[in-house]
């Protein structure tokens, strides 16, 4: 399929040293630089106040257009999602924009799934789009069949690596106070980063001696109240007990102090970027790698030996959560009870418990002791053929 030629908005990302990205943006027409600023280079792409820009009722751009332009988007997605739509969506319209859209049978599906073969989770969630946006064609009544409806996933298979308990206190013996109190929030509250790092200190409370933290999840809405784990509440007390002042400088010059409320401010007193939080974390685990490499090398290890230990044992953020499920299952809560902390749905909490937690020694270690300490009786089990035998 050729790349199509359009007019737009042309975006390359490019990798910061740090390892953040910064987008530069260009006319798609002529070549033009635009800046880093995607607001100011759509205006300047932009057509005339009042000019009608003609679009093919029967590209593919078209479609995309007319997708995003539903209420539905807006309304039913979470602006996190609206966002990863947008995106990949780009890049479609980039990629296939030019293209009827009929052209898109089950072949091209496969052909383009085949082009991401490297890529995944990308092409999962390219081929996701493509059914979301043809099947819409086939509501507008321009497709009568959706190619996209089942075609075959790439297998990805899920990261499975949890935090051992060693890992945490190392961490915390060389995190800043607010990286460790963020830390122990990811793990014992079993929220995602996004909302962890909105809590406040006017949303956590007391109940007969036990700590509250009131939340509502940004991706899915759920407004939950949750019970603080004892392990946490040392550090969440120590937050509270501390007032956390900024000082604020106004467009005027004028310097004021203020208050933040966050459990888990910014250098800057305002709420985490979430690419800085990144950073200023990343900083802490290579800490944590500078430690393991020391004591390896001491003990006669060899440097490609030290570095594959390392990326062995790597640990990231998005693990947190998962580690605290895994901990949840081997103390024995049930699925219920894990989608009362997680926010998850029923079903959905039994598959990830599923996908995690599966074959684990320490599961099988308690499952072992639960029927040592069991009184040896006979089975209450009747084979059916016995059964049938009484009978006559």
């Amino acid at each position: 399929m050729g790349r199509p030629r359009k007019t737009g908005l042309k975006v390359v990302r490019k990798k910061r040293p740090d390892g953040s990205f910064i987008e530069y943006f260009y006319d798609r027409q002529t070549g033009k630089p635009l800046g880093n600023d995607r607001e100011a280079a759509a205006q300047r792409v932009a057509p005339p106040a009042g000019a009608a820009v003609p679009e093919d009722s029967n590209t593919f751009s078209w479609l995309i257009t007319r997708y995003l332009a539903r209420p539905e988007f807006e309304t039913k997605l979470s602006p996190k999602t609206q966002k990863l739509y947008r995106g990949y969506l780009d890049e479609m319209r980039t990629r296939y924009g030019d293209l009827p859209y009929r052209a898109f049978g089950p072949e091209a599906i496969e052909e383009i799934k085949a082009g991401f073969a490297r890529q995944p989770r990308k092409a999962n969630q390219i081929i996701g789009l493509f059914r979301i946006l043809l099947g819409y064609a086939v509501k507008l009544r321009r497709l009568r069949d959706n190619p996209a409806l089942r075609p075959e996933m790439l297998p990805t298979p899920p990261r499975t690596q949890t935090w051992a308990h060693a890992d945490e206190d190392t961490f915390l013996d060389l995190a800043p106070a607010s990286q460790r109190l963020a830390m122990m929030l990811l793990i014992y509250t079993a929220q995602r980063p996004s909302d962890v790092l909105a809590m406040t200190t006017n949303r956590v409370s007391e109940q007969d001696g036990r700590m509250f933290i009131l939340l509502r999840q940004q991706k899915t809405g759920e407004l939950m109240n949750l019970p603080v784990h004892r392990k946490l509440e040392p550090l969440l007390r120590e937050r509270l007990a501390r007032r956390v002042t900024f000082t604020k400088v106004d467009p005027d010059g004028t310097r004021r102090e203020f208050e933040s409320l966050l459990l888990v401010p910014s250098p800057t007193g305002l709420p985490w970027a979430y690419r800085n939080f990144s950073r200023s974390w990343d900083l802490v685990v290579r800490r944590m790698n500078f430690r393991l490499a020391r004591s390896l090398f001491r003990l006669g290890w060899k440097k490609d030996d030290v570095r594959a230990e390392i990326e062995a044992q790597h640990r990231q953020r998005r693990d947190l959560r998962r580690t605290g499920v895994v901990r949840l299952a081997e103390a024995g809560a049930t699925v219920p009870q894990i989608a009362s902390v997680t926010g998850w749905g029923i079903d959905y909490c039994q598959r990830i418990v599923d996908t995690y937690l599966p074959r684990r020694t320490e599961v099988a270690i308690g499952a072992m002791e639960l029927w040592e300490k069991a009184p040896a009786t006979d089975s209450k089990v009747v084979s059916l053929g016995l059964a049938a035998r009484r009978k006559r």
